[in-house]
């Protein structure tokens, strides 16, 4: 995607480190501030950090990897990323073919994610639960019964949210089309931005701050002909929000060695 270089207003590449006509930083450039790997290099490096078992999760991080029964993620030699799984009788299906490499590379975050918190619930499902005992004293029992306190503090939570939540849906944009900069824009939950080189529509890594600020006066009316691009509606992204990187705690991705991976074929029939 084209961004304006805050120093000399040439458009430059959102991924350019550096504006090729001034020299100046590219401050939009994205990184892993959030704790999200952005490349495959980095995803290798998160997961190394986490202990994560690739070889047992039947993850393959930058490599090709032929086989049945496996996920992964590569570069081919035409510059895409590719997001697969090879499924138990050996046939592949694509989850992304690119150049977005933060896009492709959290496709394949989100489903480490998905794989690491539901091992995690199983183990602790299976783990023996202490069985509470029986009975109690009246005193116990009175102690349990919430106080009219502990109702206020509740009230006064549910209208904090109430408030919180009334404010972000007064500030997010409404769904629909935004022309900016010469850019076809789509608004569904997260910005969208339509790629002239692939003619297809992609997840934007950075919006402008004029256009997320000041949607309102970009907005389109509505999808017309004349603007020459696929209708966001015909999409693969009309209805996946599999995309957004939801918060987590980054402990929760640490794995040791007592923890078990396995897999049944049948978890290898889904699409994914």
């Amino acid at each position: 995607m084209k961004l304006k270089c805050n120093y000399c207003g040439s458009f430059i590449k959102d991924t350019d480190e550096k504006c090729p006509n001034c020299g100046a930083v590219n401050e939009h450039l994205m990184r892993s501030a959030d704790g999200i790997p952005k490349t495959i290099e980095e995803l290798k490096a998160f997961c190394q950090k986490h202990n994560l078992p690739l070889k047992q999760m039947r993850f393959f991080i930058g490599e090709n990897f032929t086989e049945p029964k496996a996920f992964g993620i590569y570069k081919d030699d035409e510059g895409n990323f590719i997001v697969y799984k090879n499924k138990a009788d050996g046939s592949r299906t694509v989850r992304y073919q690119g150049t977005d490499e933060a896009y492709a590379v959290n496709e394949i975050y989100q489903k480490m994610k998905s794989e690491v918190s539901m091992r995690k619930a199983q183990k602790t499902a299976n783990k023996p639960s202490s069985q509470p005992s029986s009975g109690g004293s009246a005193g116990s029992r009175k102690k349990d019964s919430l106080k009219i306190s502990d109702y206020l503090v509740l009230i006064i939570i549910i209208i904090g949210i109430f408030v919180i939540t009334a404010y972000k849906v007064s500030s997010t944009p409404g769904e629909g089309y935004y022309t900016y900069d010469d850019t076809h824009y789509y608004y569904s939950d997260n910005w969208y931005y339509y790629d002239d080189n692939s003619s297809s529509w992609a997840p934007a890594s950075y919006v402008d701050n004029e256009l997320s600020s000041h949607y309102s006066d970009y907005s389109d009316s509505g999808y017309s002909a004349d603007y020459g691009i696929e209708p966001f509606e015909n999409s693969r992204y009309a209805n996946d929000s599999s995309w957004e990187n939801d918060s987590w705690d980054d402990n929760d991705w640490d794995w040791d060695s007592n923890d078990s991976w396995d897999y049944n074929d049948s978890d290898w029939d889904s699409d994914w």
